[in-house]
């Protein structure tokens, strides 16, 4: 098995541990109220869950191609080889810049929150916790996005298609 492929498996894995976290969690909070004694942590936790998932979640989108592109500048000109070609350049090096400044930035912030020995009120976990994703899946979706363009033909297809490639697939079938 490649490393990329354990790394996704990976990330699959957290992924999922975070929404069954945050299902729990929330399901702890709500009895706690059914009941009359909610939990003071629950809120803070599932906040915090929240914003693991969404940057994981991001990643894995980059990952399958399955993210929201502007297109309108791409749908103007025929769609030639060249043209792919240019449209997938363009992609990849914006969302690498993007990713590359995201990851420097938050790294920064992340670094800031160790030293200051922040914590949360609530929980009492250092604060760095928080927004250690943020950097974290800013160099993930660079991973992610040079996966999906250069080494994955069938994600790259579907970036560069006007349909998803299942639906594709559904045609040649």
């Amino acid at each position: 098995m490649k490393f990329r492929d354990v790394l996704w498996k990976i990330i699959d894995g957290i992924l999922f541990a975070e929404v069954l976290g945050m299902l729990i969690v929330v399901s702890i909070q709500i009895i706690g109220r059914l009941v009359g004694n909610s939990v003071a942590w629950s809120e803070e936790m599932t906040r915090n869950l929240f914003v693991w998932t969404i940057n994981f979640g991001m990643v894995v989108g980059f990952r399958r191609a399955e993210h929201a592109r502007v297109t309108f500048v791409y749908d103007l000109f025929p769609k030639t080889p060249l043209m792919k070609n240019i449209q997938l350049g363009i992609y990849m090096i914006s969302c690498l810049l993007f990713f590359s400044v995201a990851a420097y930035w938050n790294a920064g912030m992340t670094i800031r929150q160790i030293g200051s020995g922040e914590m949360s009120p609530a929980l009492g976990i250092p604060m760095f916790f928080v927004t250690l994703p943020l950097s974290l899946c800013s160099v993930l979706a660079i991973i992610a996005i040079i996966q999906s363009v250069l080494l994955d033909p069938e994600t790259r297809e579907s970036l560069t298609c006007d349909e998803p490639v299942e639906l594709q697939k559904e045609r040649t079938v």
